[in-house]
């Protein structure tokens, strides 16, 4: 308690927290997770196979996950997070690493299953549900900055691991990057992980002061406490579950503008270009959102959210040639693909509280991970059989107006739970 007692004066341990937060999911995913576009064509042209081989287990994981993510939840929810989540970075770092020596299909799609299975706990469910076990205020903010992280980490090890792939070849890159991840994400996970402020005599960061400055963000803080059954029996439930979709089609789309942009007047270097520049667009609207989210409420943040992006890609569809104008759209585009990993969250916690928040959001994940595997295929059979990207242009413009006139009524329908008192049987069936 004295160790606690120091802490908690000079620096509260919900920092540690946040840190803790960065090494499972920022620096791991980032690393490992997001480079994994720059190893298919590497071990293609060195094992001989065909596109779809070399990524079928891209396309396995989110499957995996989808299937596990209620256990997950489930899981996180009973027991301590600390041993969870440290067990499925290991898992995950070890599976990454012997993938350097794999010759065979089955053997990478195997990964993929480990890979599905671990990141039901550490991509999507873990960070927020720590965040909002520890923090009372900036909770937006802080899952906005994890994020970020994520793309920043991943921007810097792109380049490094395709210098290394160049020099050494794709297993010694693989190996490199895993033991890099592993040496990092599995002490600080270990090390910093605790379920909740009271396992060590504390308090939430910020749970004593009020914002003075906001009455909403004030009456944003509550924790409503509303079990899984409950908030199944509600339409607002549903309509996460649409948003979620939304954002994931839409987020998945941005994979396509390359190729659009190197058929089209605009050129191949503009689709790189505006592929950074989405990324540039998603950490700074990442931070917004985030802090948007925390001062006027999820929805205010995802219906901005929204309208960016539907006049983002609109934009950029209605360029033409214009480079700069398309550049623009993209800019802006990158606020709506940034929604993903914010506006879901910071929807779920303010709609029905953070008691049992871990169940409530791995049936949200869930749709976010069955969308990332329908996604890329969604906008690749639309260019097949259309020959163009007109369609899929409308559609994502479409999906963003839905999502802004259906997260309206989120918060309204979540109220209407908020005055019921909890039953033995709601406890039950959240336990």
């Amino acid at each position: 308690m004295e160790r606690t007692a120091v802490l908690e004066q000079k620096i509260h341990y919900a920092w540690f927290i946040l840190i803790a937060c960065l090494g499972f999911y920022s620096v791991l995913i980032g690393i490992c997770g997001n480079t994994a576009g720059i190893f298919l064509a590497p071990v293609m042209n060195d094992l001989g196979w065909s596109r779809t081989a070399a990524s079928q287990y891209l396309g396995i994981w989110p499957l995996v996950a989808a299937v596990s993510q209620p256990f997950a939840g489930k899981i996180l929810q009973k027991y301590d997070p600390r041993y969870i989540l440290t067990a499925a970075v290991t898992l995950f770092c070890v599976a990454y690493m012997l993938t350097s020596q794999a010759t065979q299909v089955w053997q990478w799609n195997l990964f993929g299953v480990i890979y599905g299975i671990t990141a039901t706990f550490f991509m999507y469910l873990a960070v927020p549900v720590l965040i909002n076990a520890w923090f009372n205020k900036n909770v937006g903010f802080n899952i906005g900055l994890a994020s970020a992280m994520l793309s920043l980490v991943a921007a810097f090890a792109a380049p490094i691991a395709q210098s290394i792939i160049t020099a050494y070849g794709w297993q010694t890159a693989r190996l490199y990057l895993g033991m890099a991840a592993f040496v990092f994400c599995v002490p600080v996970t270990y090390l910093f992980v605790r379920k909740n402020p009271e396992m060590l005599g504390l308090k939430k960061y910020g749970e004593d002061e009020v914002v003075e400055e906001s009455a909403a963000a004030n009456a944003l803080i509550v924790d409503h406490a509303v079990s899984l059954k409950r908030a199944a029996a509600n339409p607002a439930f549903y309509l996460i579950i649409l948003i979620a979709c939304v954002f994931t089609l839409c987020a998945t789309f941005f994979q396509q503008i390359p190729t659009y942009a190197a058929k089209g007047p605009l050129g191949a270097a503009a689709g790189a270009m505006a592929v950074s520049i989405i990324m540039v667009g998603g950490i700074i609207g990442k931070f917004i959102l985030g802090y948007v989210s925390d001062r006027f409420g999820a929805t205010v943040a995802g219906t901005f959210a929204c309208l960016c992006g539907a006049v983002g890609i609109f934009i950029s569809f209605k360029s033409g040639s214009a480079i700069s104008l398309f550049y623009i759209g993209m800019a802006i585009f990158g606020m709506g693909y940034a929604a993903l990993s914010v506006i879901n969250p910071m929807l779920t916690k303010q709609s029905f509280g953070i008691k049992y928040y871990s169940e409530i959001y791995s049936w949200i994940i869930m749709a976010i991970f069955l969308m990332s595997s329908v996604g890329p295929t969604l906008w690749a059979q639309i260019y097949d059989r259309t020959g163009g990207f007109t369609l899929a242009f409308i559609i994502v413009t479409g999906l963003y107006i839905v999502g802004a006139l259906a997260i309206q009524f989120i918060m309204p329908s979540a109220k209407k739970t908020w005055d019921l008192n909890e039953s033995p049987q709601d406890h039950i069936t959240s336990a």
